[in-house]
């Protein structure tokens, strides 16, 4: 099943990330059971060796070199390196506000806290370039922020990846300068079809195929589509005449530019207008994961 992702999670404000410490340890064979209720998040990548971790609720994990595991905030948990190969690793803490539904894109539960990584020295560099910037300092947040983000950003590619198959994830690797290109271009008159496909090195047939595949709909549905959100957005925010929403959108012939909206929005462009609606215009798009602006 594809994981859908929640850009309101980032749209509305709702995700608030600080970080409290970066840190790494190499832990002595001696060292003691460590028995914590954890007062925030805590991510850790073990670097060599092994250890035994356990949960609130009696869940036994043996952990080794490539895992790694994440702690819940208000959570208790019990954790000890091994006696004969005792682990290391390095680690982040955070808090804030959104992080379960984050953390739940990346794979991640309270019933389920270890992941074993592909590509675990890709995670580890960005883990080191954290700890490197890490000084407890005003500046050092924003990049101790941003190398957060991109390693839960790569656990949630890993997770996509394994859920969605591999044609999904071309076709939209694909298509990504092409919707680039028409909505940057949006207000030409000489975009069709025709030049989209020549322009990207593709037959008009392979272009329409991919359209159908990844949209549900033909690059001109497409154009149009977003043209009338164009439109749309430009009714709510400046309150333009429709002539001019209809120019400003890319439309040449107002008449036209009339049936399409209709066709699109169920009402004509004036009713629309006289709505004062707020709706957000390019919903269509974000639904399908696709807003490229």
């Amino acid at each position: 099943m594809e994981i859908a992702l929640n850009m309101n999670l980032l749209e509305d404000g709702n995700l608030k990330i600080n970080i409290e410490k970066v840190a790494q340890e190499f832990c002595d064979s001696r060292k003691k059971t460590t028995n914590c209720l954890r007062p925030c998040y805590a991510l850790h990548f073990v670097l060599f060796g092994k250890g035994t971790l356990i949960d609130g609720n009696g869940k036994k994990y043996e952990l080794g070199k490539n895992d790694t595991f994440l702690l819940y905030k208000n959570e208790k948990y019990s954790y000890c390196p091994d006696n004969q190969d005792p682990w290391s690793y390095i680690w982040v803490e955070f808090s804030g506000t959104g992080i379960d539904e984050l953390v739940a894109l990346c794979g991640f539960d309270k019933d389920n806290i270890k992941k074993h990584i592909k590509d675990f020295n890709d995670f580890i560099m960005l883990m080191r370039n954290m700890y490197e910037c890490y000084d407890a300092s005003e500046v050092q947040y924003l990049r101790c922020s941003a190398y957060l983000m991109l390693i839960l950003g790569k656990f949630i590619e890993q997770e996509l990846s394994a859920k969605t198959p591999q044609r999904d994830i071309r076709n939209k690797k694909q298509i990504r300068n092409i919707l680039v290109y028409i909505n940057n271009n949006h207000m030409s008159s000489s975009l069709t079809t025709e030049s989209i496909a020549q322009l990207h090195g593709m037959s008009v047939r392979s272009l329409n195929r991919l359209f159908m595949e990844v949209l549900d709909m033909t690059p001109i549905e497409y154009l149009n589509a977003y043209r009338v959100s164009v439109a749309c957005e430009g009714i709510q925010l400046w309150n333009p005449s429709i002539a001019e929403a209809a120019k400003w959108a890319g439309f040449e012939d107002d008449a036209y530019f009339s049936r399409v909206f209709k066709n699109i929005k169920g009402v004509s462009p004036q009713e629309y207008k006289k709505s004062g609606t707020t709706e957000d215009p390019f919903k269509w798009i974000k639904e399908k994961g696709m807003l490229f602006r």
